[in-house]
Protein backbone atom coordinates (compact mmCIF):
# COMPACT_ATOMS: atom_id res chain seq x y z
CA UNK A 1 0.00 0.00 0.00
CA UNK A 2 1.69 3.52 -1.16
CA UNK A 3 1.88 5.96 1.71
CA UNK A 4 -0.35 9.17 1.61
CA UNK A 5 1.65 12.11 -0.68
CA UNK A 6 1.85 14.41 2.16
CA UNK A 7 3.46 11.79 4.67
CA UNK A 8 6.59 11.10 2.11
CA UNK A 9 6.71 14.78 1.38
CA UNK A 10 7.33 16.10 5.17
CA UNK A 11 9.80 12.87 5.38
CA UNK A 12 11.49 14.31 2.82
CA UNK A 13 11.75 17.98 3.70
CA UNK A 14 12.85 16.43 7.33
CA UNK A 15 15.93 14.29 5.87
CA UNK A 16 16.51 17.49 4.07
CA UNK A 17 16.46 20.00 6.95
CA UNK A 18 18.94 17.23 8.47
CA UNK A 19 21.14 17.20 5.45
CA UNK A 20 21.61 20.30 5.25
CA UNK A 21 22.24 20.51 8.90
CA UNK A 22 24.94 17.85 8.58
CA UNK A 23 26.54 20.01 5.17
CA UNK A 24 26.68 23.15 7.51
CA UNK A 25 28.04 21.60 10.53
CA UNK A 26 30.80 20.11 8.09
CA UNK A 27 31.54 23.36 6.47
CA UNK A 28 31.60 25.55 9.75
CA UNK A 29 34.58 22.64 11.09
CA UNK A 30 36.42 22.90 8.17
CA UNK A 31 36.56 26.09 8.06
CA UNK A 32 37.29 26.38 11.77
CA UNK A 33 40.09 23.46 11.17
CA UNK A 34 41.46 25.48 8.58
CA UNK A 35 41.23 29.24 10.62
CA UNK A 36 42.85 27.20 13.28
CA UNK A 37 45.95 25.44 11.07
CA UNK A 38 46.91 28.75 9.51
CA UNK A 39 47.21 31.07 12.67
CA UNK A 40 49.14 27.81 14.37
CA UNK A 41 51.90 27.68 11.36
CA UNK A 42 52.17 31.13 11.59
CA UNK A 43 53.01 31.38 15.67
CA UNK A 44 54.91 28.52 15.03
CA UNK A 45 57.24 30.44 12.30
CA UNK A 46 57.50 33.19 14.82
CA UNK A 47 58.12 31.26 17.28
CA UNK A 48 60.77 29.27 15.58
CA UNK A 49 62.28 32.46 14.33
CA UNK A 50 63.20 33.77 17.63
CA UNK A 51 64.23 30.43 19.26
CA UNK A 52 61.12 29.14 21.12
CA UNK A 53 59.78 25.47 21.17
CA UNK A 54 55.83 25.28 19.70
CA UNK A 55 53.49 22.62 20.36
CA UNK A 56 50.72 22.64 17.61
CA UNK A 57 48.00 20.36 19.63
CA UNK A 58 48.13 22.94 22.91
CA UNK A 59 47.91 26.23 20.97
CA UNK A 60 44.93 24.87 18.91
CA UNK A 61 43.42 23.75 22.74
CA UNK A 62 44.24 27.09 24.24
CA UNK A 63 42.12 28.99 21.15
CA UNK A 64 39.56 26.45 21.44
CA UNK A 65 39.88 27.40 25.46
CA UNK A 66 39.31 30.94 25.08
CA UNK A 67 36.54 30.84 22.89
CA UNK A 68 34.88 28.31 25.29
CA UNK A 69 35.39 31.28 27.79
CA UNK A 70 33.89 33.72 25.84
CA UNK A 71 30.84 31.69 25.31
CA UNK A 72 30.61 30.62 28.48
CA UNK A 73 30.90 26.91 28.04
CA UNK A 74 31.83 24.13 30.29
CA UNK A 75 36.04 23.87 29.61
CA UNK A 76 36.47 20.07 30.39
CA UNK A 77 33.14 18.89 28.37
CA UNK A 78 34.27 20.99 25.95
CA UNK A 79 37.74 19.65 25.78
CA UNK A 80 36.59 15.92 26.52
CA UNK A 81 33.93 16.37 22.78
CA UNK A 82 35.05 14.03 20.28
CA UNK A 83 34.35 16.26 17.76
CA UNK A 84 36.35 19.15 19.54
CA UNK A 85 39.03 16.62 20.03
CA UNK A 86 38.96 16.02 16.21
CA UNK A 87 39.14 19.25 16.00
CA UNK A 88 42.09 19.63 17.46
CA UNK A 89 44.31 16.78 15.86
CA UNK A 90 43.21 17.65 12.50
CA UNK A 91 44.08 21.32 13.24
CA UNK A 92 47.59 20.57 14.54
CA UNK A 93 48.35 18.19 11.80
CA UNK A 94 47.36 20.15 9.27
CA UNK A 95 49.63 23.23 10.55
CA UNK A 96 52.24 21.22 10.21
CA UNK A 97 51.37 20.25 6.46
CA UNK A 98 51.26 24.39 5.89
CA UNK A 99 54.19 24.55 7.62
CA UNK A 100 56.13 22.30 5.46
CA UNK A 101 55.25 23.70 2.31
Amino acid sequence: MAEPHGEGDAMSRSLRERQDRDIAMTHALTTAEYALASEAAQVARAFAIVGLGFDAPTFVAMRVLESSVAEDLDLEHALSSSVIRNLIDHSAALSEDLLAT
